[in-house]
């Protein structure tokens, strides 16, 4: 059995509220459902738009840890991570409560997929212009299997990186804690 590192050790504090992890968890069902065909497609991608756009408001006016600024991937932050990552460093607890750049990144991308997503379809259905337009189905489904592509990326991201910091980072966006390292 691996060992826990040593900076795990530490107290958890809640970062993702309910909001932002029924957010997460309806997106991955409702892409889930659409992406097999089940259920009701149109409403099920009208419901995820939805929520998009809760999301985004939520972003700005909601608490610290869910808002946009604490975690936009800006330039400068992305180029400190991956000067440190570059130099196999660890960043400073202080820059891992909410996603990291490049998590952020991944983040913003599949977002955007899936407003792509939703856009394409709500103009196949409610215009005349793209209704049965076969380059408007074919890039519907692009952007489906580019999200579907981008998920094991995610999941294994998540994964690897609680790994080298002792945190369950999925298990966090169920009960929404991370935990903070002491500071030595």
């Amino acid at each position: 059995m691996a060992s826990i590192p040593s900076h795990s050790k530490g107290r958890q504090i809640k970062v993702w509220d309910p909001l932002v992890r029924v957010f997460h968890w309806a997106m991955v069902l409702g892409f889930a459902l659409n992406y097999a065909e089940i259920g009701p497609h149109r409403y099920i991608g009208y419901t995820l738009m939805g929520l998009i756009g809760l999301r985004v408001v939520w972003g700005l006016v909601g608490p610290w840890s869910v808002r946009w600024s604490s975690f936009w991937p800006t330039p400068s932050r992305l180029g400190a991570v991956l000067k440190k990552q570059a130099a196999a460093q660890e960043e400073c607890s202080s820059q891992r409560i909410t996603h990291t750049p490049l998590g952020a990144v991944m983040m913003l991308l599949m977002l955007a997929l899936l407003v792509g997503l939703g856009t394409t379809g709500i103009l196949m259905v409610h215009t005349e212009r793209f209704h049965d337009v076969h380059w408007m189905e074919e890039l519907h489904e692009g952007l489906a299997t580019a999200i579907l592509c981008l998920v094991p990326l995610h999941v294994g991201g998540a994964i690897l990186e609680g790994r080298r910091l002792g945190d369950n980072l999925i298990a966090a966006m169920v009960h929404g804690r991370r935990r903070v390292r002491p500071r030595v």
